[in-house]
């Protein structure tokens, strides 16, 4: 407690210093203080006047409506202080009293004096004891002798009962606060008065008997000198400063230097002066030159004219020339200036006594001896106690008159005053030169309120010029404190509109805390004046050259009051400087304060923080007793403060102190997601509170001012200062945001040594602390983003997967074939390791997370403990210790363990970091970084707190919104499962080798390790390495679609079943082998057999929830090698003569026997029975006439003429010998896959054949194969899809044309049934392996395909005799002769009933000339579509090659009659139907013909079932074989015959 040093009527307010007494407890002591501060001000009238023989001259009665204004202090004012008096008479303490506690004293007391706590004594009266009143009155005169200097010296006691008249003298009782009356503490202090009244008479006849008062001045010496001083301008050592130091007086400006001279030729002279200052001395303020006082109020009068001074006199002539007698003598103008000191000391006291008009009397005949003898500083005092006086006539309603010597400070405007905001000088003259209407009061506080800038700086003006003299050289402590309390006057009087109304009076006087409007707030923010205020206040500042005059105390005083005063301006980084330099000159003080109580203790300073705090509390020091002190607010809270004023959010020590630290620790071990989880918001405030106060204010500034702060804590020592300023620098220095991988630089912006040094420093306090007993003491870790993600890790084969029931009745149902199941792998379905939406636990199982952890700093962080944190506790979660590597992000394996089902969600850690406290830290997963927002949206620096505490609730949710953002881990937790491992496997090392379509066998043998549950369902699912293929299958062709579609769907692995209808089953503690075929595929490196299994527990029928399955992988290497490679495939098309020549032979072999000559040998007719015969036997195909026993089967079967002739190229690529064979079958009818009769099943059989060869390594041969042309239906159909989800195989290639694609489906048609038609194997004879041969990778090209098919549109062209000619009998005789050898020709012709027609192949005719010949066209649809045709012939001249010219042989008018038109329009042919066209043909000459031609569409029939898209073409048919016709002379065609 203490009143307030700068409070502007300071020099009127009576110091009362209250010590305790006796035994007494320090709440009572302040209680007790409370009540008498409740009465501080006393009026005189309520005082009764002193009896004594002194009483009249501060008689109350003198003037009753006085104030005396008591300043209760608790502290006794330091040695500095006291020197000022009687200078500063009010700084020196009147009333002493001594406070004690009546229930240590008060009793009922017995005949010896003794207290008597008996029964019977209860009734009794109560009073002091013997021993009690003996204690209290030697307390008593103790109390006059420790504080002699005290006029009244009076012992309180408290909570007492007895009347204070049967006390000794000097002693008074006071009743507690019940039992007092309203009026008891105000007759208390009324006594007081009186007696002080009394006893201040002697003590002013003391002071007038006093030859002359001295005006205190510097002392030669510091009082208490810092370790190093500091500079106003930049915080540099005082050697260091860029200040210039003002120089001293030359010789000449010394001899030029008279005592009386004025100031504005003083500021003159310094004006010509050498130095850049231009002043001899400079004031304490540090400015450059003293401001000039006005004419008559801050100097002497000037000398007239002839009594100028003459500067080129030396100095002596004008000390010798002022010597004499008379009222300008030394001596004369010596005795004036003493008087006027007294009067000025008594016009003081009587300003303490209330004593207001004697005081302004005495005061004014001081202050014009002052001014007449240019006492510049006494001049000053009086001015500043008529200005107080006349505050408290203002204050306290009296009318009163404005003293002369006020009035004159505005007469002669001077410079450098500060102009009032409402009225100018002029305006003031005006008011006080004419009548105004308002009542007296109202006109002089107008006038007061207006004069009150120019006065101010006249007193302070005058303060300084007292500077130019050395005897007269007032201490920085009066200058500093003057100024501050004017500063605080003239900012209350500008917050009210620079007028004084009772408000800003009270204010003044009474120091109210009341609060003002805002309206008058913002008025400082508008005003003109608030620039003035500041330069004003901040001539006050202490320079470097008065740190010698202050002490530490007074000079911290002096700071905190200018930045308070700053603050209240609104200039907060003025405050903060001025703040900064507090600090900077308060720790040399507090380590040289720890040195002498250390070396009290007999201790080394270093040795224990318990001893120098001990001695640093029971040292004498009163700066240090004051900032130890418990009384006041705290060392902390003043730290804060500079804190905010440098835009330090205070984020870490305003989200938890130490007490909820330990509450939280203590909540923890009982529920310990019960006080963490409701934090999570506080936490993203925080970190965005963290960042936002980085993006302004100086970050250099930021870590200087935590730097003093540490230095401060540890000076003094304060551990939690230490561990708090530590971890708030580390915050402040980082980046404060949750970096990406590679996106943002994190980096702490203070170099490695001192990051190593503040993490070395709080590890060491903390260590301290425990010493000491405090095992709670920790810090707060400055990082919140250090959990920056959280994922399970899944075991390779023990992680569940969920299933649906659909997939369980998929599995239950009856089938063979290995590929129906939904655990087996679907290339264009969803796999079987389906993506989970939460991660799986199984009851009783350790569970691993990796926990991925960031340190943003350059040293290591040590974790001491560090768990996962869930929603609920049925989950062990056992702690880990880490030690995090500088500045990287580093993972962490936690494990977990569920005690039952359900489900947890992992939301963050609870870490332990070392020196810190234990907490909980949320995890953030994505990158963050702090956007600030609109130009003027941010805080000022010194409005950080408040800014951020006074957000509403929407601008909340908003920042909220912006800040980073927690995420959590879901996860489901499921019944106990069964554990299979894989116990054996028939494969050395899981790899095997295998040729090209080879098929191997192996068998795997699985081993169920629980103890308790069975594994009642296993499946298999296979993974190969001929799955990558799909990646690139949207690009390619439909057709490579379908044959990627077709390898997926045929698995090279494939499972055995034993029991198709049953699924295996795993008891707990037994085996289980399962065998699986695996084919050589060409492309197949690496294969994974997954074993799927889990425990249903009911039958697989009425199950009806999900499940959950088990794999076990069983990699495999695989190795396949080539063996039989089809290089090139070719298709050619093949003449239909040789299957018309087998036909017309079978036909003569079915004639009846009587037909055939006797000695016609059989054996030289080729049988096709016997051929057969010989090729099942397997001894046609090997010898050197294959092919001519594959040409002897073609035409054996009706329909079966047309026929194409394969190639394929079989390299052997294996280093032994293998053996090929190729099966031919018959390509499937509608006829055959309709109906299978015993006769078409033996016509298949017939038509069936083996081609076998043998390839030598490296050897590549040809293999001919004839295969029958065919006609599809669904040649156009589209491409199916092996996808059940997919109906037909789509590319994402651009869109062809209409033919493209019908060319492409053609092609993938007829591809298929050619492959259908093929078997092709192959055989290794030394090792006995076989395999199959990959046909798939025959392709087909357009030719190919058109060598193939037959046409959809059939023409068959015959020729016929018109007219039957005359009968020629010899003719037919030679016929009939000639038969037998006909027979015997290797081929055969087929003649008409007349014999002049002979057909010598399936097109070819050899005709007499000159007869009339039926050429008959037959046109057949085949297709599914009607088509209208276009027949067009062309005949034509055949003749040797090169003969003649093409134009020449198509001229055949001279030889080829032709009655008939050659191009016609055909009818509409529906699908299947046929129409025929004869022409009338006749050869006029000798020669070949060819009658060819071309069926044209006539007009695009739409086909509603084609989907193809596009716009179809006409098409165009070519007669594939044309007629030829060979004309002879008929006898020509005789003699053949008989030849």
């Amino acid at each position: 407690m203490g009143g307030d040093p700068f409070s502007v009527v300071a020099p009127a307010q009576i110091k009362v210093l209250c010590v305790p007494v006796g035994q007494i407890q320090k709440s009572s002591f302040h209680g007790f203080v409370n009540r008498l501060e409740q009465e501080n001000v006393i009026r005189l009238g309520d005082v009764s006047p002193n009896r004594g023989p002194h009483g009249t001259t501060f008689s109350p009665l003198a003037f009753p409506m006085g104030r005396v204004l008591l300043n209760i202090i608790t502290t006794a004012p330091p040695p500095t202080h006291l020197a000022l008096c009687p200078f500063e008479v009010y700084r020196q303490p009147f009333i002493v009293i001594g406070v004690a506690d009546g229930k240590f004293y008060q009793g009922a007391s017995d005949s010896n004096g003794k207290l008597n706590d008996t029964s019977e004594s209860k009734g009794a009266p109560a009073s002091l004891s013997k021993d009690g009143l003996e204690t209290l009155l030697e307390s008593r005169q103790k109390l006059a002798s420790d504080f002699s200097t005290g006029l009244v010296h009076e012992a309180l006691i408290f909570d007492c009962d007895i009347d204070s008249q049967s006390l000794p003298e000097g002693l008074t009782a006071i009743p507690s606060s019940e039992k007092s009356k309203t009026t008891t503490i105000k007759t208390v202090m009324c006594d007081l008065t009186s007696h002080l009244l009394a006893e201040m008479a002697s003590f002013a006849r003391s002071l007038q008997e006093l030859p002359s008062i001295e005006t205190p001045r510097v002392p030669r010496q510091n009082i208490q000198r810092p370790l190093a001083r500091y500079s106003v301008s930049a915080g540099l050592p005082a050697a260091e400063s860029s200040q210039p130091t003002p120089p001293s007086l030359n010789d000449h400006d010394r001899n030029e230097h008279r005592m009386s001279m004025p100031a504005h030729l003083l500021a003159n002279l310094g004006s010509r002066s050498s130095t850049p200052e231009g002043r001899s001395m400079s004031p304490p303020s540090g400015r450059s030159s003293p401001p000039t006082a006005p004419d008559g109020i801050g100097s002497a009068p000037v000398s007239p004219p002839s009594r100028a001074i003459d500067r080129q006199r030396p100095l002596s002539r004008d000390r010798a020339s002022m010597q004499g007698f008379g009222s300008n003598s030394l001596l004369e103008r010596e005795r004036t200036k003493s008087r006027g000191r007294i009067h000025i000391v008594i016009g003081s006291l009587y300003l303490l006594a209330g004593r207001w008009p004697d005081a302004v009397k005495e005061l004014v005949d001081g202050a014009t001896a002052a001014k007449i003898n240019s006492d510049h500083a006494w001049h000053a005092k009086a001015l500043d106690c008529l200005l107080v006086i006349c505050l408290l006539y203002a204050w306290s309603n009296v009318d009163f008159q404005i003293p002369p010597l006020l009035r004159a400070a505005i007469d002669k405007p001077g410079s450098g005053t500060i102009k009032s905001s409402k009225e100018t000088p002029m305006t003031s003259h005006a008011n006080l030169n004419n009548d105004s209407p308002l009542p007296p009061r109202d006109v002089t506080l107008q006038h007061l309120s207006t004069m009150l800038p120019e006065v101010l700086t006249t007193i302070q003006n005058l303060q300084s010029r007292a500077w130019t003299f050395s005897e007269d050289k007032l201490p920085q402590l009066i200058f500093s404190e003057t100024g501050i309390r004017f500063s605080r006057l003239l900012m209350l009087v500008d917050r009210s509109g620079g007028k004084l109304t009772d408000t800003n009076l009270d204010l003044i006087v009474l120091d109210s805390k009341a609060q003002h409007d805002r309206e008058m707030e913002r008025k400082i923010n508008l005003s003109l004046q608030r620039a003035e205020i500041a330069s004003f206040l901040l001539r006050s500042f202490p320079s470097t050259d008065t740190d010698e005059c202050l002490s530490i105390a007074d000079r911290t005083r002096i700071l905190a009051g200018i930045a308070f005063l700053l603050g209240e301006l609104g200039y907060r980084r003025r405050k903060a400087y001025i703040l900064k330099e507090l600090l900077q000159g308060l720790i040399p003080a507090l380590v040289e304060a720890r040195k002498r109580g250390a070396a009290e203790m007999g201790v080394h300073p270093a040795a224990s923080l318990a001893s120098l705090d001990a001695a640093l509390v029971g040292t004498k020091d009163v700066a240090l007793r004051l900032l130890h002190s418990e009384d006041e607010a705290g060392i902390q809270s003043f730290l804060k403060m500079v804190c905010r004023s440098y835009a330090i959010p205070f984020s870490l020590s305003e989200a938890m102190d130490e007490d909820e630290v330990r509450q939280d620790c203590k909540q923890n071990e009982k529920e310990p997601m019960t006080s963490v989880r409701s934090d999570t918001a506080k936490i993203i405030e925080r970190a965005v509170r963290q960042a936002s106060s980085k993006s302004f204010g100086s970050a250099d500034l930021k870590l200087d001012i935590l730097r003093l702060c540490i230095n401060v804590c540890e000076a003094l020592p304060d551990l939690e200062g230490v561990l708090l300023y530590s971890a708030e620098l580390l915050q402040t220095s980082g980046s404060g945001i949750a970096p990406g991988p590679d996106d943002n630089d994190g980096s702490c912006s203070l170099p490695i040594e001192d990051q190593l040094r503040l993490w070395n420093n709080i590890v060491r306090t903390v260590g301290v602390g425990r010493q000491l007993g405090r095992e709670h003491l920790a810090a707060d870790y400055w990082d919140e983003f250090l959990i920056r993600g959280i994922e399970m890790i899944p075991s390779a084969s023990n992680s569940p997967i969920p299933h649906a029931k659909g997939e369980l009745d998929a599995v239950t149902k009856a089938t063979t074939d290995s590929q129906s199941g939904p655990f087996l792998y679907n290339p264009f379905g969803p796999t079987s390791k389906a993506k989970q939406a939460k991660p799986l636990m199984v009851v009783g199982e350790e569970t691993t997370f990796r926990v991925t952890l960031q340190n943003l700093y350059d040293f290591d962080l040590d974790i001491e403990s560090i768990r996962l944190t869930l929603d609920k506790d049925s989950c062990d979660t056992p702690a880990q210790s880490v030690v995090v590597g500088p500045y990287r992000t580093q993972s962490v394996y936690l494990h977990a363990i569920p005690a039952e089902s359900g489900s947890l969600i992992v939301d963050g850690c609870m870490v332990t970091i070392r020196g810190c406290h234990e907490r909980w830290f949320p995890l953030f997963v994505g990158p963050w970084v702090y956007k600030p927002g609109t130009k003027g949206s941010q805080p000022v620096a010194g409005d950080v707190p408040s800014a951020i505490a006074s957000q509403s609730a929407e601008k909340r949710d908003s920042k909220a919104s912006q800040g980073p953002t927690t995420s959590s881990l879901a996860l489901d937790v499921i019944p106990p499962l069964p554990n299979v491992v894989l116990r054996t496997t028939t494969l050395p090392q899981s790899a095997i080798m295998l040729l090209e379509g080879e098929t191997r066998t192996f068998a795997i043998t699985l081993f169920n390790a629980s103890k308790s549950i069975p594994a009642d369902l296993v499946l298999l699912t296979f993974e190969d390495s001929m799955a990558a293929q799909l990646q690139a299958a949207k690009e390619l062709p439909q057709s490579e679609l379908y044959e990627l579609s077709l390898a997926s769907s045929r698995k090279p692995l494939r499972w055995l079943k034993v029991d198709c209808e049953k699924s295996p089953s795993i008891e707990p503690g037994e085996e289980l082998t399962l065998e699986i075929e695996l084919d050589g595929r060409p492309g197949l490196s690496n294969a994974n057999i997954q074993v799927s299994y889990a425990y249903i527990g009911v039958p697989l029928d009425s199950f009806k929830d999900r499940f959950y399955t088990r794999q076990i992988s069983v990699p495999l290497t695989v190795t396949v090698n080539a063996s039989i490679d089809i290089s090139k495939t070719d298709i050619l098309p093949f003449s239909t003569t040789f299957a018309w020549q087998n036909q017309q032979r079978s036909s003569l072999q079915s004639r009846p026997a009587s037909a055939k000559k006797p000695d016609t040998p059989s054996d030289k007719i080729r049988s096709p029975s016997s051929m057969n015969a010989r090729m099942k036997s397997g001894k046609l195909i090997n010898n050197e006439n294959r092919f001519q026993s594959l040409l002897s089967r073609i035409g054996l079967s009706p329909g079966d003429i047309a026929h194409c002739l394969l190639c394929l190229d079989c390299r052997n690529s294996w280093p032994t010998p293998l053996s090929v064979s190729i099966q031919v079958r018959p390509f499937p009818t509608e006829n055959t896959l309709t109906s299978q009769s015993p006769k078409s099943e033996s016509t298949n059989a017939r038509l069936t054949y083996t081609v076998h060869e043998t390839l030598q390594p490296g050897h590549t041969k040809r293999i001919l194969l004839l295969l029958p042309r065919l006609r599809l239906a669904n040649a156009h159909h589209p491409i199916p899809a092996l996808d059940p989800k997919q109906q037909f195989v789509v590319s994402s290639s651009p869109q062809a044309t209409y033919e493209a694609q019908f060319a492409a489906r053609e092609n993938h048609w007829y591809r298929e049934a050619l492959l259908s038609s093929l078997n092709a194997t192959w055989t290794e004879e030394s090792t006995s392996r076989t395999g199959m041969v990959n046909l798939r990778n025959i392709r087909l090209s357009a030719r190919m395909v058109e060598a193939l098919k037959l046409p959809e549109l059939e023409v068959d062209m015959k020729l016929a005799l018109t007219s039957p000619p005359s009968v020629d009998h010899s003719a037919q005789k030679i016929e009939s002769e000639n038969l037998n050898h006909e027979e015997k020709d290797a081929t055969a012709c087929q003649r008409d009933d007349h014999g002049l027609l002979k057909q010598t192949g399936p097109t070819s005719y050899t005709v007499p000339l000159s007869q009339l010949l039926t050429l008959t066209t037959n046109v057949t649809n085949h297709s599914q579509q009607p088509i209208h045709p276009l027949l067009r012939l062309q005949p034509l001249l055949k003749p040797p090659i090169g003969a003649h010219p093409h134009h020449i042989a198509l001229d055949t008018s001279r030889k080829l009659l032709i009655h008939g038109l050659l191009q016609q329009a055909l009818p509409l042919l529906q699908s299947g139907e046929s129409t025929s066209i004869e022409t009338v043909v006749s050869l006029l000459g000798r020669g070949t013909f060819s009658v060819g031609g071309v069926v044209e569409e006539v007009r695009i029939l739409k086909d509603e079932g084609d989907d193809i898209q596009g716009e179809r073409e006409r098409r165009v048919w070519r007669i594939e074989e044309p007629l030829e016709i060979t004309g002879v002379d008929q006898d020509t065609v005789q003699e053949g015959d008989q030849d």
